[in-house]
Parts: structure tokens; C-alpha cells; sequence
């Protein structure tokens, strides 16, 4: 044994003197981005929710207007009957993103969540077999999504 005479005294001193050695690159590393005119609020500004795919647990009201947003978006493919498929794939994401966020909702919140979720189930049913009934179911959600 080279660093000590004893199993359990050996090593100390190098486990201290490598954090002092990252401490120093943290140190280095926090000045030279700091001269180049970097601030910590733009270092997590760049932290920031930015599909509905990255809501995180409690932002149901949020997650519930983003939703509503792509949904929407979705309107005139559902009334024209074109690209169903992707969709139907976008609904499901939606019903997963959703799920998270409402998570940690209180007992309200969760009830709101068991019908729109419902809704949503049967509007992705509805597209995979096409037809009109789709549009009205939709809109339904739309609406159910705005109170």
C-alpha cells in the first residue's frame, strides 16, 4: 500500500485534493462564461417546457391549453377526413402528456381528467374508422377543454 500504512486511512488526502481541483475548473469554467457575457438566468432560460410531450407533473392547466392548442390545429384534417393517422398519433401523445400532468392534481382535477380522457379515447377510436362522427367528437373536446 503506497498511500498509507492502514486499509482505512489511506486516500484521504487525494479524494480532498481532487475536489479541490474540480472546484478550481467549476471556478475557471463559471469566469471565462461570465466574461463572455453570460448570466445564470440564461443558462436556465434555456430550461424551458416546449411541446406538450414536456409537461411535467402539476402544470395541468398549462398541459390542458397546450392540448387544446394542437387539437385544434388538428380541426381541418378531421373535417376534411385527411392524414387520420397522424392524428391519431397526435391524440395519443396528447392523452399521455396529459396523464402526467394531471398526476399530481388534487381529486377535481382528476375527475375532469377520467371524462376528457374518456372523450379522448373514443375520438381516437373514431378516427381510426373514419367518418363524420370524429369532427362532432372533437369539437366536443374542444369544448369540455375550455371550461
Amino acid at each position: 500500500m503506497a498511500w498509507g500504512r492502514d486499509r482505512g486511512s489511506g486516500g484521504g488526502c487525494l479524494s480532498v485534493l481532487a475536489l479541490l481541483v474540480a472546484l478550481a475548473a467549476l471556478f475557471v469554467a463559471w469566469s471565462a462564461y461570465k466574461r463572455t457575457g453570460g448570466t445564470l438566468g440564461q443558462l436556465t432560460q434555456g430550461v424551458k417546457i416546449s411541446e406538450i410531450g414536456d409537461i411535467g407533473n402539476g402544470d395541468w392547466q398549462g398541459a390542458l391549453a397546450k392540448a387544446r392548442e394542437k387539437l385544434q390545429e388538428h380541426r381541418p384534417e378531421v373535417e376534411s377526413q385527411h392524414n387520420l393517422e397522424q392524428v391519431n398519433r397526435d391524440v395519443a401523445q396528447i392523452r399521455e402528456s396529459l396523464e402526467r400532468a394531471f398526476r399530481g392534481s388534487g381529486g377535481e382535477a382528476k375527475e375532469k381528467w377520467r371524462g376528457l380522457d374518456g372523450d379522448l379515447d373514443r375520438l381516437q377510436a373514431q378516427l381510426r374508422e373514419g367518418g363524420a362522427k370524429a369532427k362532432a367528437t372533437l369539437d366536443e373536446v374542444l369544448e369540455k377543454m375550455k371550461r
